[in-house]
């Protein structure tokens, strides 16, 4: 399989899935493909992740990457935060 075969435009993994290229700029803001790119004005999206894309269920919201970059360094901040408290703690016996 060529190069070209395995990258797909918006306008066709949207026409591969039934939806319109509206909605798959969404979803590929939002990162639900794995692998997709952005080049200049234009998405490529591996022939795979559009293959296996699955569709969240009614009513349920996906995270961007920026959310769940957001929650990433969150719990790394509270982490790092019982670290200082247990050194402290330890200290103090």
């Amino acid at each position: 399989m060529t190069l070209s075969e395995q990258l797909l435009s918006a306008a066709d993994a949207g026409k591969i899935l039934g939806i319109s290229t509206v909605r798959m700029n969404v979803l590929l803001r939002q990162g639900r493909f794995n692998g997709a790119e952005k080049i200049g004005n234009y998405w490529v999206i591996p022939r795979e992740a559009v293959e296996n894309f699955t569709r969240l269920k009614p009513g349920v919201k996906s995270r961007t990457k920026q959310q769940h970059e957001e929650d990433k360094a969150l719990i790394e901040n509270a982490l790092e935060a019982m670290k200082s408290a247990r050194k402290a703690d330890i200290s103090k016996e």
